[in-house]
């Protein structure tokens, strides 16, 4: 049997533009968390949970299974595919499927992650104030490819498909949640720091040669001593407390409830000592700054 299509008609023509809009959209900002711009890219690139750390989120619960993540390279590469497919009037099945199922779980954890972020991490007002035009018009092109993907013609499978990739996205944010929620200060509180290291001799070190400095410090316990610049305390009674230099470039630990009672008298200037486990460092470009992220962190009392 021939895979060719003779006469697409406007079936064709609209799957092509969706084919073409979830391409561009897919490199553009989805959502923006306290000011910082996350492309639909940013998970397979690597920088989602980068940003998250960055602005006191939570990090990546399985940092080993990151690799994973590229799989979602396959969202451009079959909407080129799909493109190319309609104008050789070819069966688009099941290149569009695949990559429409795709783009919305992508847009599922998107949802959820950033729903985490404004109601347990109180970074943003809500979830639909942080999401970005481009993210709803991505959604639009994925359930558009899916519904116009030819030569099917059954609706069943079409929305099998719909289905498939937002209820096997919120299955695996569920339990990564789960993960991050689980993990304790007691933790870091029985391990022995690798490193001990005042807070602008770190900041130095990652300025000087972040690759470098990141395979160093990444996952390992470290204790900071420095002069608080900033203690937030955010009102699900978790806090971060942040060293910074001149340049702007900052160091910031984010504490579980069981510090809170010892932390709430710290002040800005005080001289503290941190002990927590080094999420890495994310660079932003606009602010020119550096800024290195700590989890489960604790005061260090010994």
């Amino acid at each position: 049997m021939s895979n060719t299509i003779n006469k697409p008609g406007i079936t064709g023509w609209l799957h092509l533009v969706f084919g073409v809009g979830l391409l561009i959209t897919f490199f553009l900002p989805w959502v923006s968390w306290s000011g910082m711009p996350v492309t639909g890219a940013a998970i397979a690139t690597g920088d989602f949970f980068k940003t998250s750390v960055a602005v006191s989120g939570p990090e990546n619960p399985f940092p080993k299974l990151a690799f994973s993540f590229y799989i979602f390279w396959l969202i451009p590469l079959l909407a080129v595919i799909s493109v190319i497919l309609v104008l050789l009037k070819k069966k688009v099945v099941p290149f569009s499927f695949i990559g429409g199922s795709l783009s919305l779980a992508l847009i599922t954890v998107y949802f959820f992650f950033t729903t985490t972020l404004a109601v347990d991490f109180s970074i943003g007002n809500n979830v639909w104030g942080m999401l970005k035009i481009s993210a709803y018009l991505h959604a639009l092109c994925a359930a558009g490819l899916i519904l116009t993907a030819f030569p099917v013609k059954t609706w069943l499978p079409k929305f099998v498909w719909l289905l498939l990739g937002p209820v096997l996205a919120y299955g695996a944010y569920q339990f990564g949640e789960k993960q991050v929620m689980a993990e304790t200060f007691t933790t870091t509180d029985k391990v022995k720091a690798d490193y001990t290291i005042a807070a602008n001799d770190l900041i130095r070190e990652f300025m000087a040669n972040d690759t470098a400095t990141n395979k160093k410090y990444l996952d390992k316990t470290l204790v900071v001593n420095g002069e608080v610049s900033a203690v937030d305390m955010l009102p699900d009674s978790t806090g971060t407390i942040k060293f910074a230099d001149s340049t702007g470039s900052y160091v910031i630990f984010s504490l579980e409830k069981d510090q809170l009672n010892q932390v709430k008298n710290i002040m800005p200037g005080d001289p503290v000592s941190l002990k927590g486990v080094c999420s890495g460092s994310i660079y932003s470009e606009i602010l020119g700054t550096t800024s290195i992220s700590f989890k489960r962190a604790i005061l260090n009392l010994k």
